[in-house]
């Protein structure tokens, strides 16, 4: 830009100088033509000029203006990270704020309640109650037995896992009054002596786990029957017998891992005697 100007200055000057030493009059009015067309041209670059510089200023103007915002939501930013790291704080409203000690505020006492008096309901109605009960075990007992056997195995067997085992042992029996000749049969009857182990009624135990060793000698469930009848017996402080039913297990299934877990438990049995 500086370099134009001074372009126009040497051509004026140089037109300048080239019309003191013209004497015709013709000449004279061209060279003046030609100054007074460069000094309008000079003018224009001047105010191009003065235009850019205050384009220039306003930009610089806006990029300060973004800046200042800039750093205003920085520090909204870092207020607010600040009040979530130390928590909301709660104020109550004046509204709601106890009222000081000193000013308990008067209520007043309701009157006290009517006594309702209740009749009891004839006998005849007492009566009605029990078959009713009586109605619904037998309307529960119809949908369980209208169950297919697999769906009534898993609903007694999910019983047993939520420790719900008088449930379980009463859907077990269903299944196998209904389901006697089942694949699931001998899994049934085990199981309803599992729910008496759980309940530490060995007694019980003992009793539904030879059911199941009697009726399903070569039932899948056979070798861990025979060793829950060896624990049964540990229980009950019969320590003979428990070591010979757990002997006859490993005898029978030595490959079995009802097997192993026999001979850990002889191991602990003859540990303590």
């Amino acid at each position: 830009m500086r370099q134009n100007k001074n372009r126009l200055l040497l051509l004026i000057i140089f037109f300048t100088i080239t019309v003191a030493g013209c004497s015709s009059d013709k000449t004279t009015d061209i060279l003046k033509q030609d100054i007074a067309y460069l000094k309008s041209q000079m003018a224009d670059i001047q105010k191009s000029s003065t235009d850019t510089d205050v384009k220039i200023s306003g930009i610089e103007n806006k990029l300060h203006h973004f800046e200042d915002k800039s750093k205003d939501l920085e520090n909204q930013i870092f207020n607010l990270s600040a009040k979530v790291e130390e928590g909301p704080i709660i104020e109550m409203p004046a509204e709601e704020k106890p009222l000081s000690p000193l000013q308990p505020e008067a209520k007043e006492i309701p009157p006290p309640p009517k006594e309702e008096i209740i009749s009891e309901p004839p006998k005849s109605e007492k009566m009605k109650s029990v078959p009713v009960k009586k109605k619904k075990g037998e309307d529960e007992l119809k949908s369980l037995a209208g169950l297919s056997p697999d769906e009534l195995y898993k609903k007694a067997y999910n019983h047993f896992i939520l420790g719900e085992y008088d449930r379980a042992i009463s859907n077990f029996r269903i299944f196998l009054d209904n389901h006697p000749k089942n694949n699931l049969s001998d899994n049934s009857q085990y199981w309803i002596g599992e729910c008496y182990y759980a309940k530490k009624e060995y007694t019980a135990a003992l009793s539904e786990f030879k059911k199941a060793v009697e009726k399903y000698p070569k039932g899948n469930k056979s070798p861990d029957t025979m060793l829950k009848i060896g624990y049964v017996y540990h229980e009950l402080g019969d320590k003979k017998s428990a070591i010979k039913e757990l002997n006859a297990l490993i005898k029978k299934f030595p490959k079995n891992s009802a097997a192993k877990l026999a001979k850990e438990k002889i191991k602990n049995i003859e540990k303590r005697k």
